[in-house]
């Protein structure tokens, strides 16, 4: 009885980390989270996205493409909330707590099967938790906590199969890997190697399943195969082009081309070698892997990093120990060799995705780091507790409350104080106020602009979002043409695209909004927006 309370308790703290004050941190809804909230909605009353497609497997965002499954996930949220952050962002809070009941899982599996210690789930599960890394994300609404959400239950029902013998998990498996392809663009590389190596490192437990394995393969290749032929489509290979490291227009291809070239001219056969494409493109891939496992990345943090907590690492600073112990425990333990092969290539394959592509190292792309690293993390506390004491209770309690209270301290100063202060312009947060404004001044005005530079990127879904914008009356004016950056949009009373880039050649009776870095100088300053800290980032102008 005790056991499940503990867990409650986890589920509870992980639960209350997430939640709390859910609308406003981060501070606004994020470019990803007005595409995904208004498509949502769009589909909701219509049955189309904003480009008037019927229940597109791909979403096309801002011509972009990505998988769309969170979408319909939120829509019943929508349905309920209203177009909201909170209904956008409230589906990864519950996929996250879903996965911390997964790892759990798996952390039991292997606890009591290996260590004799029935604590590894609940210690695994409150690892994760109070992750900062974890937390920073499944706050965010977002695709990426989907994916997770889905390779951590088909792994932990890959090892039923294989550990525990239960045929049937096989099945299970492949229907949550198979659906994982649909949920974040780092599955489709993730989930098939995972598998793969599974199947490698125990074919003797699949054989034996030989039933169970066919049904499995036949179940998760029909679930899977919609999901990877959309994605080596044209549109497909839009994501992929965008993203890539070795697009041809990418830094990479364009300083490699220029290199090989310079070189042949020269004679130099070993500069033409050093810059050939295939040697240039496997020293990026390494480069971009192997930064993955950086400390200083891991492990600490400065005011501004990508998906990570202000002042904090992805992983706390006092995990270091645990994780290292842990490794080398899980190397000594009696566990049998695939089994540790298979934890461990669970880590190594998770930065394989975000190693192809820009941005380097990159914490959402890698997130399938999750729970596994929380799993050895766990293992180090046993073979501490192990050595030190006997009463693995009261120590998994003691370690509970002492990280907690300092893992508390540190995200609430980081995450809740600083975060939505210091970073609150990545979430073009005076986006919500200078719409509001442009409301009010609609019949003072022929014309409303809204540029899409800066702080004002990709303007025009933010003016659907806020708006809360009548999907079937915007798919009757015409929908969505395309949503890139070079782009104009129009939309009734407002425009969206470039503006004038000097006052005389601004217009009458036409309202014009600017980021501040873009305003012509002599335009008429009307209205100043600011972000949370107090910065002007947008100013509504005229002639």
């Amino acid at each position: 009885m005790m056991k499940r309370y503990i867990l409650l308790g986890v589920l509870i703290i992980a639960a209350c980390l997430r939640l709390y004050n859910l609308a406003h941190v981060p501070p606004s809804p994020s470019l990803d989270e007005v595409s995904i909230g208004y498509n949502a909605y769009s589909i909701l009353h219509t049955g189309r996205d904003e480009y008037g497609k019927v229940i597109p497997m791909l979403l096309r965002a801002y011509d972009d493409y990505r998988p769309a499954l969170y979408v319909y996930i939120t829509i019943p949220f929508v349905a309920v909330l209203g177009l909201t952050a909170v209904a956008v962002r409230l589906p990864s809070v519950l996929l996250s707590l879903i996965t911390l009941f997964f790892a759990y899982k798996i952390g039991k599996i292997i606890g009591k099967k290996y260590f004799s210690f029935e604590w590894l789930g609940h210690m695994t599960a409150f690892l994760l938790a109070i992750s900062p890394w974890h937390i920073y994300i499944s706050r965010l609404g977002h695709e990426a906590n989907l994916g997770l959400t889905l390779v951590t239950i088909g792994i932990y029902f890959f090892l039923a199969a294989v550990i525990e013998n239960k045929k049937r998990a096989w099945i299970w498996c492949a229907i949550y890997m198979g659906l994982s392809v649909h949920g974040y663009q780092s599955e489709k590389i993730v989930s098939p190697l995972l598998m793969a190596s599974g199947v490698l490192l125990f074919w003797k437990d699949i054989l034996r399943a030989k039933r169970e394995i066919i049904i499995a393969f036949c179940i998760g290749g029909i679930i899977a195969l919609p999901a990877m032929i959309a994605t080596i489509s044209p549109e497909g290979m839009v994501r992929f082009r965008g993203t890539s490291a070795f697009s041809p227009d990418s830094a990479v291809a364009t300083k490699t081309t220029a290199g090989y070239i310079q070189a042949q001219s020269e004679g130099d056969r070993v500069g033409m070698l050093i810059h050939s494409k295939y040697v240039a493109y496997t020293s990026v891939f390494v480069q971009n892997y192997v930064s993955h496992f950086s400390p200083i990345w891991m492990f600490s943090g400065k005011s501004r990093e990508a998906h990570k907590v202000p002042g904090l690492g992805l992983l706390y600073l006092w995990e270091v120990p645990f994780l290292i112990i842990g490794l080398l425990a899980l190397i000594r333990s009696k566990m049998s060799k695939s089994t540790k092969i298979f934890i461990v290539l669970s880590i190594l394959i998770a930065p394989i995705p975000a190693s192809i592509t820009t941005q380097a190292p990159h914490a959402m792309r890698s997130y399938t780091f999750l729970p596994m690293i929380q799993l050895i993390e766990a293992v180090g506390f046993w073979d501490i507790v192990r050595r030190l004491t006997k009463s693995e209770k009261w120590s998994l309690a003691v370690v509970m409350s002492v990280f907690l209270a300092i893992s508390t301290v540190l995200l609430w100063n980081g995450y809740f104080v600083r975060f939505p202060l210091e970073q609150s312009d990545s979430f073009q947060y005076a986006t919500a106020p200078a719409f509001r404004y442009a409301k009010t001044q609609e019949n003072k005005y022929s014309k409303i602009e809204f540029s899409h530079q800066g702080s004002l990127y990709q303007s025009y879904m933010f003016y659907l979002y806020y708006s809360r914008f009548d999907p079937q009356r915007y798919l009757s004016m015409g929908k969505t043409i395309s949503g890139g950056y070079e782009a104009s949009h129009t939309i009734g009373l407002y425009s969206f695209g470039f503006l004038p880039k000097h006052a005389g050649e601004l217009k009458e009776n036409i309202l014009y909004f600017y980021d501040i870095h873009f305003v012509p100088s002599g335009a008429r300053i009307l209205e100043r927006f600011v972000n949370a800290d107090g910065i002007v980032a947008i100013v509504a102008a005229i002639k």
